[in-house]
């Protein structure tokens, strides 16, 4: 279930444009078992895109990945649905532009890379049990408290009940089913 949303929303990750400020979560709920995937730009995360120069640029991301390794500081989900981690996979990854004819920007011997034309995001996935997932019907995002630089998520939320899919942002920080 999850596998699948979270493929057709990594292709129109590719296809589409690199937004600052707008990462994507998916929640998907089988039975006592909550998946999620989140994915936001480097910029929301540590303020650049680049790879880590300094040595506090290092440190900024040292922080955010041990951050992100704890989902439930971050999304905060109903005490009645006493759920627990049970695995994370935690990373950063740099990618090119695309250009707007969907050609991926090749270096040419001699070229110096272009900050620009660069980008990175972090790639996050948690596997957490439930006693009662069925009391998750929302969630409070201290993600935008962690993360100043990021302004919203597009979490699609998928449960026995179908899909949804919502638009949280810093102002409006609660998911409610």
């Amino acid at each position: 279930m999850l596998a699948s949303a979270a493929h057709a929303e990594e292709q129109r990750r590719e296809l589409g444009p690199h937004v600052h400020g707008h990462g994507t979560l998916v929640v998907a709920i089988e039975g006592h078992d909550v998946q999620m995937e989140l994915v936001a730009p480097g910029m929301d995360i540590v303020g650049f895109e680049h790879e880590a120069d300094t040595a506090r640029q290092k440190r900024s991301v040292e922080a955010a990945l041990a951050d992100l390794k704890e989902p439930l500081n971050l999304f905060e989900l109903p005490d009645t649905a006493g759920c627990a981690v049970t695995s994370t996979d935690v990373k950063l990854v740099a990618e090119k532009h695309e250009h707007d004819h969907g050609v991926a920007e090749t270096k040419r011997p001699g070229e110096v890379d272009d900050e620009e034309s660069r980008h990175s995001e972090f790639r996050a996935t948690y596997a957490l049990t439930c006693a009662d997932a069925e009391q998750i019907k929302s969630i409070n995002f201290r993600f935008f408290d962690r993360f100043r630089d990021a302004s919203e998520l597009n979490v699609t939320f998928i449960d026995a009940d179908g899909e949804a899919a919502f638009g949280v942002s810093r102002n409006f920080r609660n998911m409610e089913r």
